[in-house]
Formats: C-alpha cells, structure tokens, sequence
C-alpha cells in the first residue's frame, strides 16, 4: 500500500512541475496544496478505506458539530467531549441518524463515551507503537476521500493549560460580595445571553457546586475555561431553573486570540490545552472535524483529533493514552455532565 502511495504522489507531483510556472503560481505553490489538494487527497482514499467504516459525525439540528471513534461493535463511541454539548444525533456511514446514550466523560482528557442503540458495527483498528516524526496522518470522515492529510510535526508533549478563564457574560448586582449572585444584566452574544439567562436571575450554583454571593460565583467560574459548558442553577421568580451555559473568552470576541485565529485559518476548538499527552500534526481541521480517528499509512488508527490549536497545528491523543480509559469510561467511573432540567420542564 505504502508503494502505490508514494507512486501517486510522485505522479501528482510530475503533473505539477509540467504545468508552466507562471500558471501554477496562484495555487500550486500555497502550502497547504501540498497535502490538502484533491489529487493527494484521492491517493489516500485505499488507506482509510476500513478506518471510515468506525467513523460516526454527531449532529446538532443535522448540522455537524464532530465526528466519533466507533470503539466497540455493540454501539460505544468515542469523540471529543466539548464538542458534542448540543448535539442530538449521531450520523453512521449507512446514513442513519440515531440517538445516543452520553455514558461517560474524561474531563482531563476531553473524551466523551457514548452509546448507541446498535450492533456488528466496525470499530477503528488502533496502533499504539508511536509514529515518528514526519509520519503520515490521514483524518477519516464519511466520504472516501480523507478530510485531511498532513506529518506528524512535533513529538509528543504535554499541553499546559492556559492561563484565561472563561466568562457568563453577565453584570451581577452590586450587593455585599457574600450575600448573593443577582444577574443585573446580560450581554448580547454572550454564553449567557445564548443559553437564555436573563437580569434578575439569582445564580444558584454551578455545576451543583453551591453559590454563596457574588464573589463565591467569580471564583468558581474563573476555574474554568473558554469552551467549556457548565451547568447554571438559578433562582427566577421563587422558580428554579436551569441553563447550560458554554463560557466564552474574557477578552470578548474582537481582542481574543481565538477571534484572532478565525480571520487567519478559521476558528480553533475551544479546548485546545491541558493535555497530558498529544501529538501534533499539520492537518488543517476544523473544530468539527475534531473528535474522530486519525490513521497511520496502514489504516490503523494512531489516536483521536482532539484538538485545532493553530492555522497549521492539530493534536491528537496518541492511542496508548486513550485505550485504557476505554473500559473506566464504560463503568461510570467518569460520569457524564449533569443535564439541565428546566430545558426538558419549560421547553425553553
């Protein structure tokens, strides 16, 4: 297999350098044609042939929102879990769409177990020998084609956790700092704002962990991160209810680096640090692309996407990371997110 790649991209490249230079100049020389353009893409198609057979898309409203690593033929996936908080749905390769079962959530990891009501279908092959540097990385989706190629580009690391913390998006009432988390006002776009929080709410808790005021509530939330969705328990009228808020950045959507990073190379995931192991490779994805398997050049899955971190910079969690968490996953020892009630009570 390794052969007829090699010679296709050697015929790929030959029809290239025949095309005079100043015709290949506008798009054959851009980078990311080295890897990403649909005569490379098609010389990869053999390669993932078996590995996209285990490779699922959720869905939010039938939009995608990340794809999914089948890891065992009676229904377990595995994807990315701050990528799949809305989502509904879960997208096979023979076009259905069914519901899943959220069993179980890595948070350290940012692994998410599902389960759907299935059977015989095509796990991932997994390779857990290490692929060295300058090793293919082939990104499988639902087509035949590859969603994306690149090299692996740096050896494995850990990803410090970065130092911002994510914010409500909200203005609190200013009462003494100890007596209570009253929402004074909402600001537009913001998670807050999305997730239907309104002034005058009185914040609770957050996920279940007891509000005593104002500065209990900046504390708590200043232990989380840009991306991640926490559940919000207030107080409305004498009436509890509860929100699943996904925070946004602190610096607000022009002065941040994710903003930053869209109107370069398009929008980063949203937890994209705190890993204790990754290796990165040069694939361009996007943050739905993240969550599925990444194959080595015989098709076997080396890891999972679990993260856009950069214009030319993915990670994935190597495979030896990921496969002994499989069976905690599965036990509970993980628990997933605490699902708000009031969506399900008040339809909003």
């Amino acid at each position: 297999m390794t052969r007829r790649i090699l010679a296709a991209l050697l015929i790929v490249r030959s029809l290239t350098l025949s095309v005079p230079a100043e015709e290949r100049l506008p798009e054959r020389l851009r980078e990311q044609f080295w890897t990403q353009g649909d005569q490379v893409r098609t010389a990869f198609v053999p390669v993932i042939r078996n590995a996209r057979r285990g490779t699922v898309k959720f869905l939010k409203e039938a939009e995608p929102v990340a794809l999914g690593a089948i890891v065992d033929r009676d229904g377990w996936i595995l994807t990315k879990a701050s990528q799949i908080g809305d989502a509904d749905l879960v997208s096979l390769q023979d076009g259905r769409r069914v519901p899943f079962e959220y069993v179980g959530h890595d948070v350290k990891l940012d692994l998410a177990l599902v389960r759907i009501d299935a059977s015989r279908l095509t796990p991932v092959e997994w390779e857990t020998e290490e692929p060295k540097l300058g090793a293919w990385v082939v990104t499988t989706g639902h087509k035949p084609d590859p969603l994306g190629i690149g090299v692996v580009s740096v050896p494995r690391r850990s990803i410090e956790k970065s130092s911002s913390y994510g914010v409500l998006g909200i203005a609190l009432v200013d009462v003494s700092p100890d007596v209570a988390a009253i929402i004074e006002s909402v600001f537009p776009n913001s998670g807050a704002s999305r997730a239907g929080l309104e002034a005058n709410d009185e914040v609770l808790s957050i996920n279940s962990s007891q509000i005593a005021g104002r500065r209990d509530l900046i504390r708590t939330i200043h232990q989380y991160r840009p991306g991640d969705t926490v559940i919000v328990e207030v107080d409305r009228d004498g009436e509890k209810k509860s929100f699943s808020v996904t925070l946004t950045h602190p610096f607000g959507d022009f002065l941040s680096r994710i903003a930053f990073q869209q109107q370069l190379g398009g929008p980063l995931s949203f937890r994209r640090d705190d890993f204790e192991a990754v290796l990165q490779h040069d694939t361009v994805l996007s943050p739905e692309q993240c969550g599925g398997p990444a194959v080595n050049i015989d098709g076997k899955a080396i890891g999972i996407n679990i993260a856009r971190a950069g214009r030319t910079a993915s990670y994935l969690l190597p495979a030896d990371l990921i496969l002994p968490k499989i069976d905690a996953l599965k036990s509970g020892q993980f628990p997933p997110p605490i699902a708000p009630q009031s969506n399900a009570d008040t339809g909003e």
